[in-house]
């Protein structure tokens, strides 16, 4: 049926008006109000391949932390944690804690930088650029950094920036410290940081619109009664403020040093504050594609871990989004470090080509828990782990000591003592002696071991420490003395010993993880290492490595197996070297030549050939090759899977080798004198010396042939050169090394009480019910023998016990020759002179000398 006309009119008007209303509504939608930026505008990087990057946005604060984070108070950090990337800051500058100009000025050189320190131990408030410009206090950060061995130079991104044409827009004062150049004025824009959120917001929106990298100061969180002091560079210091800012020593919460401290803002009204800020930040960044970093730069007043999180496009081609954050310096998921931020921004810059080489690598997602929850749970375990192991390593190291020196008194009285080693007093002492000798020697790998158990989530942490590492302790030491090795004289020694290496050895070959933050290992808030073979773990394995080779090679060498002897000694060398030194294993630069020098001089001597300056030369040479091809081998790699080796080579290359060295030998002097490292190394040398020079006819009545210890060397030939290489060792490791004193007292620490434990055995005998053979070694020393005959109550050892006449060079090869291992466990010269029967007549040599 045909339609009306007027009707099929009014149809036509509603569809023109409908339309018109359409083109309104896109219209409105499509254009931008007055005043705001479209986001089609934010500015674009052309890189070299054609490609564009992502604007990039640093939103830095100072002393926040994740368990500063809640759902109420700081809304806008909590969905942050939920969507984007997390992870801690270990933000370590020249001091144990850093102040908030120290962590800008990380950003500005990207490397560890420090404003001058004030008398009063206060943190300078920074403030905005005067009227001039300049960023105020700037010659004093030079001044600073010229003073310090870092090589950090202030204002190297802001020159990098300008050089490459990149705009930047700065926005409150730490911006300015950032972006300024080397001059201290800040490149590209500067502006004040506004007070309201709203204006935050459109100062920022209009940044993005002109500018690829902007920089925003959200503020400071202080603890209470440490606020920062607006002091300039020449104004006199300010009144004491009451207690010292604590650090790693006492990492306890700061008390409130006044009454004035009362009107401070506690940490929560701080942080929702900074959330506030960061908020609108956010909301500037939303569809704009931006590469957003907000990470916290330094201390509140206290070393501890802070907080980084992030979103958008990440350099390496990844996304943050619902991950970790890690980087190539750290190498752990969820950790991250203050000098990391100058290299991250420059890599989403397409500027990493540009810039020298850095101390730290470009921040990057990783995998992680799969829920927000298990994140954030995973990132406060680690902070509190980092938090306790300071608290409880100092007192663990102290004890170690104390006992330790009391370990080697007690061994210089009983191990020189005369006596019959078979009967009481003595024995009852000998016996006590090993025990904790043992024990002793297993508590360096045990503050390693520790870490395999989370005793920091205990209610008494403290507590629950101490009880774990006893646990450890017992355990090796009970092992040590109940297995099939307790019959041999290095047995129970070498078995801690092995235990040491083996552990370590598994630890590098596996990420490391027991290395980091435990008392004796490398700590996160140090940031000196996160991954790899630290110092004192590189003068354990060097020391706990030649034990374990001559605990191998002696018996071999007794059987005149020396061939086989040798090719497991460099076997065992060659093993240690590459997990030391190799790049993602070890990637420890001063640990390979020690322990090529070592175990190449006590390769040598078990190969029966002796050692000469050629030897020493070439031994050296092979070390400085292998190390610099590790070193090479790694900086051919990508910037961001460099290890430390590869980034010394590239600070080489860069001219910052001196600045290496002066710090390294700084660090080495100004430990040199550590009470805790003194009594070890001085206590231990002078243990030793008296043991190993028990035997020389040369000695007085107390290491003479006469002595207890007399025939130690005979029962243990390779005893003597065992020494001399971890000595050799460990003195090449304190020369290289940045922890002087610290590397050969760590490796005596496992050295000697080994050694003391060893002595014990000897001359106690065998384990198993066997005597002593103290008279027959006496003799073969020089002392005088007992009358000949069968009988006595000495144990059915006696029947193997072979004597060499009085006197007469080369009786202590004698023994050497006819005694194993096993038959020649402990003689003593006393014995002998306490008239105490032998099994027999003396039994002549049965071969040629053997040694």
């Amino acid at each position: 049926m045909p339609t009306p006309a007027r009707p099929r009119a009014l149809s036509r008007r509603v569809r023109v008006l409908a339309g018109a209303l359409l083109a309104a509504v896109t219209t409105l939608l499509l254009v931008p109000p007055a005043g705001a930026t479209a986001p089609a505008s934010t500015p674009v990087v052309a890189a070299e391949d054609g490609a564009t990057t992502a604007p990039v946005v640093l939103v830095g604060v100072t002393g926040l932390r994740w368990d500063d984070v809640t759902t109420l108070t700081t809304p806008t950090l909590w969905d942050l944690s939920r969507d984007g990337s997390i992870g801690l800051v270990a933000a370590r500058s020249v001091a144990s804690r850093s102040c908030p100009a120290d962590g800008w000025l990380a950003v500005s050189s990207g490397e560890r930088a420090s404003d001058l320190p004030a008398d009063d131990r206060t943190c300078r408030t920074l403030r905005e650029p005067g009227e001039d410009g300049l960023v105020p206090g700037w010659d004093d950060y030079q001044t600073s950094a010229d003073d310090e061995s870092y090589g950090a130079r202030p204002g190297l991104l802001g020159d990098l920036l300008t050089d490459a044409g990149v705009p930047a827009t700065g926005i409150g004062p730490g911006a300015a410290v950032a972006l300024a150049d080397g001059d201290g004025l800040p490149v590209g824009t500067h502006v004040a940081r506004p007070e309201s959120m709203a204006g935050l917001t459109r100062a920022v929106r209009d940044a993005l619109g002109t500018s690829q990298l902007v920089v925003v100061d959200a503020g400071v969180l202080r603890d209470p009664g440490y606020a920062t002091q607006p002091r300039g560079a020449t104004t006199p210091p300010q009144e004491e403020q009451g207690d010292e800012i604590p650090g790693i020593a006492d990492p306890t919460d700061p008390d409130l040093p006044s009454p004035d401290a009362i009107v401070e803002p506690t940490r929560s009204a701080q942080a929702q504050t900074l959330d506030e800020r960061i908020g609108a930040v956010l909301r500037a960044t939303e569809r704009t594609g931006a590469t957003v970093l907000v990470v916290s730069l330094a201390d509140s007043s206290r070393a501890t871990l802070q907080l980084a999180a992030a979103t958008g496009p990440a350099p390496n081609g990844g996304t943050y989004a619902d991950n970790l954050l890690t980087s190539g310096a750290t190498r752990q998921a969820g950790l991250v470090q203050t000098v990391d931020v100058t290299p991250t921004l420059l890599d989403a810059l397409d500027l990493q080509d540009e810039a020298p080489a850095l101390a730290g690598a470009t921040i990057v997602p990783t995998a992680g828990p799969a829920t927000a929850a298990g994140r954030m749970a995973q990132l406060l375990d680690i902070q509190q782990q980092a938090l306790w192991v300071t608290r409880v390593s100092g007192a663990f190291s102290t004890r170690m000591v104390l006992v330790q020196a009391v370990l080697f008194v007690a061994a210089a009285i009983v191990l020189t003592r005369k006596g019959r080693s078979d009967r009481p007093p003595l024995r009852p002492a000998l016996q006590v002696l090993r025990v904790a000798a043992l024990a002793l020697a297993a508590a360096p790998i045990t503050a390693f071991l520790t870490g395999l158990v989370p005793w920091w989530r205990a209610d008494d942490p403290r507590a629950a420490f101490w009880w774990t590492v006893l646990a450890w302790i017992a355990l090796i030491t009970a092992l040590a003395l109940t297995g099939p090795w307790r019959r041999s004289v290095l047995g129970p020694a070498g078995f801690v010993a092995a235990v040491t290496v083996g552990v370590l050895v598994v630890d590098a070959c596996t990420g490391s993880s027991l290395v980091i933050d435990t008392p004796m290992g490398a700590h996160r808030l140090l940031a000196a290492r996160f991954y790899g073979m630290s110092n004192q773990a590189f003068a354990l394995l060097t020391a706990a490595g030649l034990l374990v080779a001559v605990a191998i090679a002696d018996p071999l060498v007794r059987r005149g197996r020396r061939r086989l002897a040798t090719v497991l000694v460099s076997a065992l060398g060659l093993l240690l070297v590459v997990v030391d030194g190799a790049p993602g294993l070890g990637s420890d630069f001063g640990g390979p030549p020690a322990l090529i020098l070592a175990f190449a001089l006590l390769a040598v001597v078990v190969s029966g050939r002796s050692v000469n300056w050629k030897t020493l030369t070439l031994v050296l040479g092979i070390g400085v090759l292998v190390v610099g091809g590790f070193a090479v081998l790694d900086w051919m790699r990508p910037p961001g899977d460099r290890t430390h080796l590869g980034r010394f080579f590239a600070t080489v290359l860069d001219g910052g080798l001196w600045d290496v060295v002066y710090r390294k030998l700084s660090v080495n002097l100004r430990v040199l004198t550590n009470w805790r490292y003194l009594v070890l190394a001085v206590g231990g040398i002078a243990l030793t010396w008296i043991v190993i020079a028990g035997g020389s006819a040369r000695r007085g009545a107390l290491m003479g042939p006469r002595s207890p210890l007399a025939g130690l060397q005979a029962a243990v030939p390779l005893l003597r050169p065992a020494i001399a290489a971890i000595g050799a060792g460990l003195a090449v490791g304190f020369l290289i090394n940045d922890s002087g004193i610290v590397v050969p007292a760590t490796g005596i620490a496992v050295a000697v009480p080994c050694l003391v434990a060893a002595a014990a055995q000897w001359r106690l005998g065998s384990a198993d019910g066997q005597a002593p053979a103290d008279d027959v070694v006496a003799r073969a020393g020089g002392g005088a023998g007992g009358p000949g005959g069968a009988g006595g109550d000495d144990g059915p050892g006696d029947a193997d016990d072979a004597g060499a006449p009085d006197g007469g060079a080369g009786s202590g090869e004698a023994v050497a020759e006819v005694g194993t291992a096993d038959a020649v466990s402990g003689a003593s010269a006393a014995d002998a002179t306490s008239g105490r029967p032998s099994a027999g007549p003396p039994t002549p040599p049965s071969g040629p000398a053997a040694h």
